[in-house]
């Protein structure tokens, strides 16, 4: 009895492994199938020349709708070019004015902080002997 039960195992075991090697061929084959139908399809796809001529309408669209906006953005920066050259013409002179007026405080004030220093460095000597 013993025997007959484990010669009807090995039948088993053999019949499931051949039933599992065909299905992985199978599977195999039906996963190749598949991928050679994505390729094929979007090669298609592709190759539409009604796809191509609807991207480049749709290119063309959008660059006529588009452009108007560019020459306005170009009219503002030319406006915006003409104001910065008012401006800088109306800052210089004032810029000018301010750099006279401050240049004579900042030399007194350089010519202080010597003075000063030379006052600290005496002070130090004499403070040292």
């Amino acid at each position: 009895m013993k025997l007959f039960l484990i010669a009807a195992l090995l039948v088993l075991a053999l019949t499931h492994g051949s039933f599992a090697e065909h299905a992985g061929a199978q599977l195999t084959q039906y996963l190749e199938n598949i991928k050679a139908k994505i390729n094929r399809d979007l090669h298609d796809f592709m190759d539409q020349t009604s796809l191509k001529d609807h991207a480049e309408t749709f290119l063309e669209n959008r660059q006529a709708a588009f452009e108007p906006v560019a020459v306005k953005i170009q009219s503002q920066l030319e406006d915006m070019k003409a104001a910065a050259g008012d401006m800088e013409d109306q800052i210089k002179p004032l810029a000018d004015n301010v750099k006279q007026k401050v240049n004579p405080l900042i030399a007194n004030l350089q010519e202080k902080m010597e003075t000063i220093m030379q006052m600290l460095a005496e002070h130090a000597k004499t403070a040292h002997k």
